[in-house]
């Protein structure tokens, strides 16, 4: 059974959303990370790396001075109508440290979301593939687009692909949440 589960579909169709009900239900540590915004819909005007345990259940409705200095930057503009400035060293030094951090010390490694920013991070791709080919948990938000990098992900064998749609959202939920349950159950009995 792949132990590596991932979501894609249209912008804001709710696929980060499932992630987060998925952990609630099944009440895992995530680790990894998630990107967050700063701006407004569809003009933001950065993106961030963050860690998921920090970002679901610590900081929401808090002080975001203290939420900002665990965040990095990875793409920001100061307009919406810029191009981005790009770091992919965040990815590299940060991202690696997230990715680590989570398949060492929480249930499930949450990648939230995998899409073009990295491309020039060879040390964070080199991450994900070790943490995909590993035994652990892997619950993953992935880009709707083609990339070298996406596409080598998507031709995997050990993979579950689920696509959100607005009318599935209920039912990839469900399938995702059943199958997030039984590979923690089957890690569970090959512990003891």
């Amino acid at each position: 059974m792949p132990n590596n589960i991932l979501i894609t579909g249209d912008k804001y169709v709710g696929k980060s959303t499932i992630v987060k009900r998925t952990l609630d239900k099944l009440n895992l540590k995530p680790g990894g990370f998630v990107v967050g915004r700063t701006g407004n819909l569809d003009q933001w005007l950065s993106f961030y790396l963050t860690d998921p345990l920090d970002y679901y259940y610590h900081w929401q409705g808090k002080s975001s001075s203290k939420y900002k200095k665990k965040c990095q930057i990875f793409a920001k503009r100061d307009d919406p109508s810029q191009d981005w400035e790009i770091q992919p060293d965040v990815f590299d030094e940060k991202g690696v440290q997230f990715l680590e951090t989570g398949r060492n010390f929480r249930d499930v490694v949450v990648m939230d979301e995998l899409g073009r920013f990295e491309l020039e991070a060879d040390k964070f791709q080199a991450k994900v593939f070790e943490i995909l080919n590993s035994n652990k948990p892997v619950l993953a938000v992935i880009k709707d687009e083609h990339n070298k990098f996406l596409d080598k992900i998507r031709d995997r064998e050990d993979i579950s692909m689920y696509r959100v749609k607005e009318k599935n959202h209920e039912t990839v939920f469900e399938d995702v949440y059943k199958e997030l349950r039984s590979i923690i159950l089957e890690i569970n009995k090959n512990k003891e």
